[in-house]
């Protein structure tokens, strides 16, 4: 019998909590109104929204300024780009690399102003490359037969490889840029 009592006194004391989350109209002693209640749901979705947007606002903000920080490398990578579609086209000896010896160097520094971007793939891809370059006056060595045509055959298609390399690794660097500033 004590256990029903201390149930239906739980009751009675819960019942004016619940109708004022409810929102009823039914007089009870205290509580509030459900205007009240419709008003305080309305400000927190108003605050929730308005949190929301602020929050984007901030994200916005942010890539942004990422955006213009990574702009340069962008370019640089894009500038490169050109450069092995010029020495795409013809077989590259020391005096062709001197363009790429400078975006090399430039490339270096973007990898220690941004060390979370893959810039030392692109600097490690360009080396290889350099070491394919065919020797100097290579026309003069293959008539006097110092160097056989299959040995600067081997080094132009290596050439070729590692500008693909290069690329690969370009496009890598590009799309990761783009992925933080989308």
């Amino acid at each position: 019998m004590m256990h029903c009592a201390t149930s239906q006194l739980v009751k009675n004391a819960y019942r004016p909590c619940i109708r004022v989350m409810m929102g009823s109209n039914a007089p009870h002693e205290s509580g509030f109104s459900s205007t009240w209640t419709w008003a305080a749901a309305i400000s927190l979705l108003g605050l929730l929204v308005g949190l929301y947007f602020s929050v984007e606002q901030v994200q916005r903000f942010r890539k942004a300024k990422e955006a213009t920080r990574l702009k340069p490398d962008y370019d640089l990578l894009d500038e490169i780009a050109v450069i092995l579609d010029k020495l795409a086209g013809v077989p590259a000896q020391k005096v062709d690399l001197a363009a790429l010896n400078e975006m090399r160097s430039r490339v270096r520094q973007a990898e220690r102003r941004t060390p979370t971007l893959p810039f030392g793939s692109v600097v490690a891809h360009i080396d290889s490359y350099q070491k394919t370059i065919l020797p100097d006056c290579f026309t003069r060595k293959l008539t006097s037969k110092k160097i056989t045509l299959e040995d600067l055959l081997d080094l132009s298609r290596q050439q070729g490889a590692a500008l693909v390399e290069i690329r690969t690794a370009i496009e890598a660097v590009q799309q990761e840029i783009e992925r933080r500033t989308a």
